[in-house]
Order: structure tokens, then sequence, then C-alpha cells
């Protein structure tokens, strides 16, 4: 233990992690949590597999705006995947609160503890997770912290009084030597993060060097030739071979070297020899040989595999296991510099399947040009006769039509990016029979929450207040942020188009309703509402105006009144620049959370928006998730409320109770479109049980029985009789879900009264 070491394990902080669902983040955070420090967590990318857990160690996820907990935040710990640039990492840099990397923090935090380091270039998860569940098995008192999820849902991360602790240690960003371990496992020592290590060389003294630092013994997995020759000057006492018994050979195959590294070292800690009825019950660890799907004569394989190394061990152990079948793999190559660097390597370990495809690759965290990458391993992949494929149904569909039932066929996944939503996809669509809908709620069982609802032909007409329209094909109410970012990646594979619905004014759904994913932030989750500080507050865009009104009127803040009394909530608000009274929502916006087109989660500033009469450009392209909101200056709560009130009662006087849409169409310029209406005598005009209101004329009014095609006649009878007798063209403010509104060719008076 390192008396200099700057954290105090068992001193209470206030921790804000960022990027906590990364694998080496998640079980760091819930091990913070477990020890009695307040942790916060925020991840643009986080899980379902992960939150569950970091839900259960009791951290903090924020969803939203993380800059009010910085005020108490002692510590900001990120992982690699931040870029520097980050707001809240800006944040915290200015409030001068201290910032430590992931690899940085855990290496001071070990040097409390008799640190057991799982070191290599591939293979730790897998190690570190069998070492973790021979301790559970025998009893052993210790802390770990897994780099991956086992397959049975145990935390991948324990906390103890012992002063054992057991974890990966990352040598991807180079803080491998900042670690001090009273015991390390090396697996292995092939090239990999040119990024960092110019040479195989570098990256190999890395894993010396930690050997050297070892206070006790090393453990040498596997016939690792270069670590054996480069460690030749290490104390024999302190190297051990670890041994291969047939018994985990035959048990663990592909991992009978990560067997025995665990089964040694855990001899050592605990003077036990580990039974193998112990190892024999490890559960494994997903994404490492996963079996995805197993019948008949067809098998689909998952596989982390993303080093040259690793892919030919995997591949060789799939020939020896699957010996009959055709090999078809799918591969996505993990990061620019790495699929530059190992091209060929690539090329050459992927040679021996029957047939190859390549999914776009994964950039991860690297600014690198994926496309020059991707046309570079093509080229060396060439000979194989290799097929790009698209991650979305169109590439499932390309799988699919190889399939063949009179032949044994392994399907196997390869790679460390994003592919396994892929072929959980791929999976769901066989598993189905090519049932859309039913391919939608397989793929999806492992991504999202218990608590988001997933249906199928689900009627929008009581979603809506003019209370019109046929069902949505799919439907979900994600319950977080996770579930969100979850729908629309997969809506985006399953190629649906995707609509958020608010409170559903201001929409028309066709008759036939939409088929695609209509997404409502009707969950609890989605309506927070809370001040930041004197005149700022954070609103979630499942709140309703009503409620937002009424919590600033509380709070006795002025400049939010002429939202009272409009039917819906904050994000439709957002997307189209809600107003009344003459004034704009975009009046009291200082920034807003959002998801883009690309499902990239955006904070801005008011001013990066181009927002408008009735349209915010970029958000009506995404989804708002929620706002900063400033007030316009401290007001008594009597006096707001008696404006509210105000407001409230001019809207009963001038606008119909009937179920409507709010206003049909845009002002034009320079008019008023209920003026114009009101003038060539158009209320009571009526198409079905659709009618002009008589009380406003920019309102049609639902009597009824009215159907999305009575709605559509009469606007474009009203459009008509406004353009031949003004001249003004009348835009319709109100969204056609599902259709489109009429040409003019294709109108007729039919049906008018």
């Amino acid at each position: 233990m390192n008396p200099n070491s700057h954290i105090d394990a068992h001193k209470p902080e206030r921790i804000l992690a960022l990027g906590v669902g990364g694998m080496g983040m998640t079980p760091l955070a819930c091990w913070l949590a477990q020890a009695g420090h307040t942790v916060f967590g925020w991840d643009a990318y986080l899980r379902q597999n992960n939150r569950h857990f970091l839900d259960s160690a009791g951290v903090k996820l924020l969803d939203y705006v993380a800059e009010s907990c910085l005020q108490s935040c002692t510590r900001v710990i990120y992982s690699r995947a931040i870029k520097p640039n980050h707001v809240l990492l800006r944040a915290a840099q200015k409030a001068a609160i201290p910032i430590i990397s992931r690899g940085q923090f855990l290496a001071e935090l070990s040097h409390h503890y008799r640190l057991i380091a799982i070191a290599g270039s591939h293979g730790k998860t897998t190690t570190s997770g069998m070492l973790a569940h021979l301790m559970d098995s025998a009893g052993f008192d210790g802390n770990y912290l897994v780099g991956g999820l086992f397959n049975n849902n145990v935390a991948p991360y324990r906390y103890s009084q012992s002063r054992w602790m057991l974890a990966e240690v990352d040598e991807s960003d180079g803080t491998i030597d900042l670690f001090n371990p009273e015991l390390t496992v090396l697996l292995n020592a092939d090239w990999d993060h040119a990024d960092f290590y110019k040479s195989e060389a570098q990256l190999l003294q890395a894993f010396v060097a930690l050997a050297k630092r070892t206070a006790g013994h090393v453990y040498l997995g596997g016939d690792c030739i270069k670590l054996r020759e480069a460690l030749v000057d290490v104390d024999a006492v302190q190297l051990i071979h670890a041994e291969q018994p047939d018994q985990l050979a035959d048990a663990h195959g592909l991992n009978a070297m990560n067997a025995a590294a665990a089964v040694t070292v855990f001899k050592h800690l605990s003077g036990q020899t580990a039974q193998l009825t112990q190892l024999a019950s490890f559960p494994g660890m997903r994404r490492r040989q996963s079996i995805l799907l197993q019948r008949d004569s067809l098998c689909v394989i998952e596989d982390y595999a993303h080093h040259p190394t690793e892919i030919s061990a995997l591949l060789t152990h799939l020939r020896q296991q699957y010996a009959e079948y055709e090999l078809i793999a799918i591969f996505q190559a993990h990061r620019p510099s790495r699929t530059l660097q190992f091209k060929d390597a690539f090329a050459h370990s992927l040679a021996s399947v029957d047939r190859l495809y390549l999914l776009p690759l994964y950039t991860a965290f690297e600014s690198g040009e994926p496309a020059s990458a991707m046309d570079a391993l093509l080229h060396a992949c060439a000979d194989s006769g290799t097929s790009i494929l698209s991650s979305d149904l169109a590439g499932v569909r390309t799988l699919t039509a190889q399939l063949q039932q009179e032949k044994k066929q392994l399907y196997v996944f390869i790679g460390a990016g994003n592919l396994d939503d892929f072929a959980r996809l791929f999976t769901a669509w066989v598993q189905s029979q090519g049932d859309p809908q039913e391919s939608w709620k397989l793929s999806l069982q492992d991504s999202v929450s218990p608590d988001c609802k997933l249906a199928n032909a689900t009627p929008l007409a009581n979603k809506t207040t003019m209370r019109i329209g046929g069902p949505a094909a799919y439907y979900a109410e994600p319950a977080n942020l996770t579930d969100l970012r979850a729908l629309i990646d997969n809506a985006k594979g399953m190629q649906l188009p995707v609509f958020c619905l608010g409170r559903g004014s201001n929409l028309l759904v066709s008759d036939q309703g939409f088929d695609g994913l209509v997404i409502r932030l009707a969950h609890p989750h989605w309506q927070s509402v809370y001040s930041l500080d004197a005149d700022r507050i954070w609103v979630g865009a499942g709140l309703r105006l009503k409620a937002l009104c009424g919590f600033a009127a509380k709070a006795e803040l002025a400049g939010f009144e002429f939202l009272e009394g409009i039917p819906g909530a904050v994000g439709g608000a957002l997307r189209m620049n809600a107003g009344a009274m003459g004034q704009w929502i975009f009046d009291v916006v200082e920034s807003v959370l959002f998801i883009d087109q690309n499902n990239q989660l955006k904070l801005w500033d008011k001013e990066r928006f181009h927002f408008g009469y009735r349209k915010v450009e970029e958000i009506s392209r995404g989804i708002a998730l929620g706002a900063i909101l400033r007030s316009a200056d401290k007001t008594p709560q009597a006096t707001i409320r008696s404006c509210m009130d105000n407001y409230a009662n001019t809207r009963k006087e001038q606008q119909p109770r009937g179920p409507s849409a709010g206003c049909i169409f845009k002002n034009p310029s320079g008019a008023h479109a209920g003026k114009l209406i009101d003038q060539n005598a158009l209320k009571g005009l009526a198409c079905g049980d659709a009618q002009v209101s008589e009380v406003h004329a920019n309102f049609i009014v639902n009597q009824g029985q009215a159907s999305a095609h009575d709605v559509k006649k009469l606007v474009r009878k009203v459009q008509q009789v406004v353009h031949e007798n003004s001249g003004h063209q009348l835009e319709p403010e109100v969204l056609l879900l599902g259709d489109h509104w009429i040409p003019q060719a294709e109108c007729d008076s039919e049906g008018l009264s």
C-alpha cells in the first residue's frame, strides 16, 4: 500500500463519474457507492445491462443536467471515452473540482490494497471473471472489479473490508505504469493500441515494467514466448508458470489457459486447491463465445474478439467444435487505428471462414477517418470474397437469405463494437420467422428496462387532443434515457420511422395510423422539474406546460404565464417554439438537451438553434429531452397567479372547448389566419363531423366521429376559399402523422356543408 496516495478509500466523497456505462467504469462506480461514497453517474451511451447494476448499487444516474451536482462534488472521474472538451469536464475545471481519469484513480485507489492485477493484451475479463467466481464459490473474502458482465447477472464487482483487491489493469492508455501490484497475472503480450504504443517493444516493456514493480509473485499464463524471454531477469521465485491441467482443457476449451491462471492464483490466495466443480459452474462472460441461438442445424454465436490473435484462436476452436458446419463470419472492426494497424492480420485470421461479411467500422472515441480504414480492410480481405453488410434489416435479410435447412450452419458475430445489437436483431428475425413486430420485441428484450412499455397496433386517437386517428404499428414509453437511446438505435436497425408524441396537441393522425415507431415520454421520469438557482429551472420534456406554470408561480419566477392553458408538454413546445399572447417559449430558454437526427445527445445553448415561428429546425428532426429555462425576474406568487388566470379566462372565451388540435393554420405574413377564415364566412363549414369552429375560425373541432380524411378535406377547402378571395396561402400548423395534406389537384367539395 502506498501511503502517499491522494485518495482515502474510506473517507466519503461526492464523486461524479463520467462515462459510467463503460465496463471499466460501471464496476468501479458501483464499488465506490457500496464503499460509502455518494456517486453520481453520467453516460450518454449507458446500456440497460450496466444501468441495472448501477441502480442497484445506489449510483445516482443523471439523465438530464449534472451541473447542479457539481457544486458539492469533491472529485470527477472520467473514462477514456469522454472527450477533453466535454461540457461537464469544462464545468468541473471552471469550478476547480479535482479531475482524474479512471485509470489514474484506480491506480491510486489500489495503493491502499493488496492488488491482484490481471494484465495482458486479451483474456483479462474472462480470467478475472473466473477468479472472482472462485472467490465467491469458496467464500474467500476480497474486493473485485471485473471488466465485463457475467452471463448469470451476478454483479461484476464486490465491496469488502478485505485488503485484497482483484482488478483488470488496462494498458491501452498508459496508466498501467501507475500500478504497483502485490500479485500480477500476465496473460499475453500481443501488440495493440497503436495510437498509444508506436511499437510492439513499447507495449512489451509496459508489461515487463509492471511485473518488476510487483511485490509478490508474477503469474505467467499461457505460452507467450515474448514474455518469457523478456522476464528472464525476474527472480525465479516470483515467476510462476500457470499450468494447464487436462481437466481444464476438456472443460473450458478456448478458455483453458485463463482457467489455469485463475486456479493457480486462487491456490496462492487461499491455500486451497480450487475444486474443478467450482470452476465448472462458472457461468461465462457476456459477449465471450455467447450462444445466441442453438437449434437443429443452426447455431448463432457472438464473441468480443477484436485482435487478430483472439480471432484466430476463436475460429480455430469453432472449427474443431463445429467441424460439420458451414462457418459464416460477420466481423466488425474496432477503431480506425487498430483497423489500419492490423488490416492484413485481420484478413489472415478471417481467411479460414467459408463466408465473410464486414459490418461498418466501430470508431469508439477515436477521431480517425473510418472510411479509409474500412477501404483498407476490405482491400486486404478481397481474396476471401468479402461483402460489406449494412447493420440494419437489409443486412439481416441478406444473412437470412443464406439460411439452408439441409445444411448445418454456424453464424459467428465477431468484434468489440456494437455488433451485438445487430446480432440480436438477426437472431430475433430468425426466431420470429421474419415477423417484424415480433422481431422488434425480441431484439429489445435485453436492451430496455422492465419499466419500458412496448406494444404493437396501439390506438393513437385517445392520445391526441383531437381524438382522431388510427394505430401505431410500434409503440413505446421509455422509462429513462437508456431506454430511449436503445429504442432509437433499434428503430434504425429495423428501418422504422420514429415519431415522438407528447400530449397529442397540434397533431392529426392518419386514419390508417402510423407504420413506424411512436415514442411517448409518458413515464414520470420525464416529468421532472426543479430549481437550479435563483432564476433558473430544469424541466423535463414530458412535463405538462400547466405543471411548469404552477411550479414557476410557486417559486415566484415570472415569464412563463403565457404557457398557461396550452394543452401540451415541454417537449412539444420546444419542438415548435410554442407561443401565445405575443410570447414564445424560446424567449425563456437558456439551453436544451436533445437527441439529434443521428441519435447523438446534445446540450446546446439557445443561440445555437435555428428557431422561428412554430418551428425549431434541429429539434424538429430529433427529440427534446428537457431544457434549462431562465425567469425574467422574481415576482410575488399572487401577481403571477393573477396573470395566469387572466390568460386562462381569455382562452376560455376565445377558444372552442370541443376536441381540436389547436390552431389549424399558421398565421401568414402580415395577417391572421383566423381573421381571414372568418372574413370568408367559413365558420361552421363542416365535412362529416369535422367543423370549422363557430368560436374561433382557426380551430377545426371534432364533433364526435370525425375522421382524419374529413379534416384533410375541410383544411383544403378553407385553403382554396381563402386563397381565391384574399391571395393568402394558408399553411397547416398541425402535424399530420402517417399521411400528407391533400394536394389541391385531389381536392373536391363533395361532403362539405
